[in-house]
């Protein structure tokens, strides 16, 4: 159902998006929005979730509310919790990968990151990110197409809060992401790169620990049936370290090609490899399954080994270097 569009400051360039898509009173983010005319209204519909013990509600509202509407119902949560963060993978086998932090964060200083990446949180269709608290079972999440998700024990007080938000009760609420529609990653002013996503993800990953929702050990389809070996293309940011000679060591960004049966395989190769060079990984920016039969031939050519079924790595892209520091900051 979902349409793919195509595409580094450290921080979000503000992009003219007065072209955002409007159907009547609603108007969508710039980066998720119907294929054809689909009317969406304002409300939000919700369940009890048995299993869960809790209710859960979605809840659409024109992208002018979305700031002030998803801020305010980030208030929910207690001081400290835990962010789960949400990236366009570039997978073959699946769209997103699902990351959470390993400690609890500070909620306020997550709302200021968010203030930071406005572009990204609000606008970005490869991007969604929210808070969840385990010993309050609460949950408030963004999800990419800019809908709000949220899991909470209290109907009387969630019922209450929309209420005051104007936001009414709409049964069997339909969504617009049911139907055809398009992601598009946000682009940088003057930037031909896949957007701002990644680096909004990076900036996470420097102030926190994440670790991907998923069971690294296995390497399945979307069905669920193993797929064995695959190819693998594994985006990082590495380092060479200081030494005597190198004052400042010296960071860079590169793509790694490579066959594994598993994402921990993936890694564990990608580590030999740039250990036997004397270098690090510092970050996993992406790690995405592609099948060999779409390889470029460019890309294969490179390397024709590159249709053997064993574990190695076989193609490294040219490097694009910085002077390492903090958070890969030059």
């Amino acid at each position: 159902m979902e349409k793919r569009g195509s595409g580094h400051e450290s921080f979000s360039a503000k992009k003219n998006l007065a072209g955002r898509v409007r159907n009547g009173d609603f108007t969508y983010p710039f980066g998720a929005y119907p294929e054809d005319g689909v009317p969406q209204l304002v409300g939000y519909d919700s369940k009890y979730l048995r299993g869960e013990g809790c209710f859960f509600y979605q809840i659409a509202v024109s992208h002018e509310r979305i700031v002030p509407s998803f801020m305010s119902l980030l208030k929910l949560l207690p001081e400290e919790a835990r962010l789960v963060v949400k990236v366009h993978s570039g997978d073959y086998y699946r769209d997103f990968d699902t990351y959470i932090s390993a400690e609890l964060v500070d909620r306020e200083e997550m709302i200021d990151f968010m203030q930071s990446w406005e572009d990204v949180v609000f606008d970005d269709g490869f991007f969604g990110i929210g808070l969840f608290s385990d010993s309050e079972s609460i949950e408030i999440f963004l999800d990419e197409h800019k809908t709000i998700h949220i899991y909470h024990h209290d109907p009387d007080l969630m019922e209450k809060i929309l209420e005051d938000m104007k936001v009414p009760f709409v049964m069997d609420l339909k969504f617009f992401w049911d139907s055809p529609h398009y992601h598009e990653p946000l682009p940088l002013e003057g930037e031909t790169s896949d957007g701002d996503y990644l680096t909004a993800f990076e900036d996470l990953a420097d102030r926190y620990e994440l670790f991907i929702d998923d069971d690294e050990d296995e390497n399945n389809d979307d069905e669920g049936a193993p797929l064995g070996i695959t190819c693998w293309r594994v985006d990082i940011r590495g380092y060479k370290p200081e030494t005597p000679e190198v004052v400042i060591p010296q960071g860079f960004y590169s793509t790694v090609y490579l066959n594994a049966e598993s994402r921990k395989e993936a890694v564990e190769l990608v580590e030999e490899y740039l250990g036997s060079r004397n270098e690090e990984v510092d970050l996993y920016l992406q790690i995405a399954r592609i099948p060999k039969e779409l390889l470029t031939t460019e890309t294969v050519r490179r390397n024709p080994d590159a249709v053997r079924d064993e574990p190695c790595v076989w193609y490294e892209s040219e490097r694009i270097s910085f002077d390492f520091g903090k958070g890969g900051e030059g």
